[in-house]
């Protein structure tokens, strides 16, 4: 992105941006039409259904290219997950694998690529017989360069996974023609083999998927505790920047770095003054106002425990905890011992 800021100019960059756009609300368009057409109960299903495609797709015309295979089976993938999970983002990696097995199921591709594979005669009547079937060995006689034999070793892995994958197509074509095949122990045995491959696929964005969710349900049920704390977003922002900058510091990670980070984030110039302008002391700015404490409250912000950075104004007879306190509080969680001791003060004040 860096890049594209810098070097490409300004009246590329609106229409280059533009085609972005428009590929990027089709393809979400798309996604969300493929989610409003299958019902609730088949969706977990689109994953398994986008991973078969390279094994369904024929043989000739367009799909008989390589290219045109991956950029097919990668765009299924992507378009599942967006289907399967628009607020989640596209797992990348998953729909890279999506296009090199597509790649891998172009008809010619096994051949093609040990077309290359060279093979020195051993002998010289070898190397004869060999000229008279069209075969040129490349290597002199019972010799081969180690380049060349790594090369050779490349092309054989590559013919041979390109077999497993075009077998794989095989053989749902032939149960297609065939079904009855697959209620024989030999028929059941081959399928068995046939769908390893999308079935692995599809397990993994699905477990994706899930995860992804759980992840998102995880933060916003944090995010509530913590505003049933006594936070404001603007609080619980300002604690995010300030707990990324420590953890980054304790990395090593030097200012520039942190700054980068926190900006990729929105949160280098979250707020105007904050933590950042407090080296000489003063009152906390969270969003153009102060953090008041004059009633009590939990303190999310700081460098570490026990470092004493945080600027506070007490008032006498006012009583304040450890963190260790806190913590325990909350049976190790600091959030649910703030919320604990938030519901003890409220409990005690009403007593007063």
């Amino acid at each position: 992105m860096a890049f594209y800021d810098k070097y490409i100019p300004k009246e590329l960059k609106r229409p280059i941006d533009k085609f972005l756009d428009f590929g990027t609300d089709t393809f979400k368009k798309s996604g969300r039409a493929i989610r409003k057409l299958t019902p609730r109960e088949l969706r977990p299903a689109l994953p398994f259904l986008a991973s078969a495609v390279p094994f369904l797709l024929p043989g000739g015309g367009i799909f008989a290219s390589g290219l045109n295979r991956a950029l097919t089976s990668s765009l299924a993938n992507a378009l599942s997950q967006e289907a399967l999970d628009p607020e989640g983002d596209i797992n990348l990696l998953s729909t890279g694998l999506a296009g090199l097995t597509g790649y891998m199921s172009a008809p010619e591709l096994a051949g093609n690529v040990r077309a290359g594979i060279d093979v020195p005669a051993t002998t010289a009547r070898e190397a004869g017989i060999m000229a008279q079937s069209g075969v040129t060995p490349t290597g002199s006689v019972g010799e081969l360069g180690f380049l060349q034999g790594a090369e050779n070793i490349g092309r054989e892995g590559i013919a041979s996974l390109s077999d497993v994958v075009t077998g794989t197509g095989d053989t749902f074509s032939k149960f297609a023609a065939s079904p009855g095949e697959l209620f024989t122990k030999a028929g059941a045995k081959e399928l068995g083999k046939a769908i390893a491959i999308p079935t692995s696929q599809g397990s993994g964005d699905l477990a994706y998927s899930y995860a992804s969710k759980a992840m998102r349900e995880f933060e916003e049920q944090e995010a509530e505790d913590l505003r049933q704390a006594g936070l404001s977003e603007t609080e619980m922002q300002l604690a995010r920047r300030d707990a990324i900058t420590s953890s980054m510091l304790a990395a090593a990670f030097d200012q520039e770095d942190i700054d980068a980070t926190l900006d990729e984030l929105g949160l280098l110039n979250f707020a105007e003054g904050g933590i950042t302008s407090l080296k000489d002391g003063g009152m906390l700015d969270f969003g153009g106002r102060e953090m008041d404490l004059r009633s009590g409250g939990f303190v999310p912000i700081g460098k570490k425990e026990k470092a004493d950075d945080v600027p506070a104004r007490l008032s006498k007879n006012e009583f304040v905890m450890t963190a260790d306190a806190v913590r325990a509080a909350g049976g190790g969680s600091v959030n649910k011992g703030a919320q604990r001791m938030y519901n003890l003060m409220n409990n005690l004040e009403a007593r007063a």
